[in-house]
């Protein structure tokens, strides 16, 4: 009979971070699509708009790849992609939150975003004890 240790089993902490990174990747995916439809369409008005569209379709490229790396590269359990997630993770969460604080017309209401909130919820779950023990390989 196989005996199958706890420490060698996925924590649900650990695979609900993995699916909210994936959404996030994939959601970034949808958005490249649709500027490069910009990009291939030649639909940008007015032309002063190309430099901001290139530095959205830029910043978005960046995002995704640095998300979707450590999601997809999640089962070595390597402490790199741990830390790598986090890091990532943790700066989205900041720039939401210094989008917020700098916007012209923020609320309290906006802090119930998507873009804080699974970032959030993804960085409380990399430090759970389970999760960092379950990378320490």
């Amino acid at each position: 009979m196989v005996t199958v240790d706890k420490i060698g089993r996925m924590p649900r902490a650990v695979k609900s971070a993995q699916v909210a990174m994936m959404i996030q990747a994939m959601l970034g995916l949808v958005g490249i699509v649709l500027l490069s439809g910009f990009f291939f369409g030649g639909t940008v008005e007015p032309a002063s708009a190309a430099g901001f569209l290139v530095l959205t379709y830029v910043l978005g490229l960046v995002s995704t790849g640095l998300i979707g790396w450590p999601a997809f590269n999640w089962d070595s359990r390597k402490r790199s992609i741990w830390g790598a997630a986090l890091a990532v993770e943790s700066l989205l969460a900041l720039f939401s939150v210094a989008g917020l604080v700098l916007g012209p017309e923020s609320r309290a209401a906006d802090l119930i975003d998507f873009n804080l909130v699974v970032p959030a919820a993804v960085v409380v779950l990399l430090l759970l004890p389970s999760v960092r023990t379950w990378f320490d390989r």
